[in-house]
């Protein structure tokens, strides 16, 4: 993309109103947090607001269960703030525990005409980490997906 084309996306309008969507979007979540006693500060996200409604994300139901105790002294707080909203809908957004997340398995294949050129690379070049890992990696790709 030339410098010019560049500039011309960074100036469109499509982009200043996406630009204008995401500082309100960090200020609305600005003040979300400034509200929330600490501990639950890390465990909620603003989604946005639909309507008069704040939705919120949370981690878990736990968490979602105080911040409906705790809504009607939240929505006061948010109304001092400039924030016009009635209600608070909290929707739970579970993440997976480490072990219960499926490590991805990352393989590159390279066709036989990149290895080729990777192999005369590697003996182009003068001895060094950079050749011996080159080297390594044709001989490793070279052996098949199992090998």
């Amino acid at each position: 993309m030339s410098t010019r084309a560049f500039q011309s996306f960074l100036d469109s309008p499509q982009l200043a109103r996406l630009a204008k969507l995401a500082k309100a979007q960090r200020q609305l979540g600005g003040q979300w947090q400034a509200v929330l006693p600490a501990g639950l500060a890390k465990l909620s996200d603003v989604v946005g607001i639909e309507g008069d409604c704040l939705l919120v994300s949370t981690r878990s139901a736990a968490v979602a269960a105080k911040l409906r105790q705790m809504e009607a002294r939240l929505v006061l707080q948010l109304n001092d703030k400039g924030l016009k909203i009635n209600a608070i809908r909290c929707r739970i957004q579970v993440e997976l525990l480490p072990h219960q997340q499926k490590p991805s398995k990352r393989t590159l294949e390279l066709s036989p005409a990149a290895l080729t050129a990777l192999s005369a690379a590697a003996t182009d070049l003068p001895p060094s980490p950079l050749r011996d890992a080159l080297a390594a990696m044709v001989a490793k790709r070279s052996r098949g997906p199992r090998g």
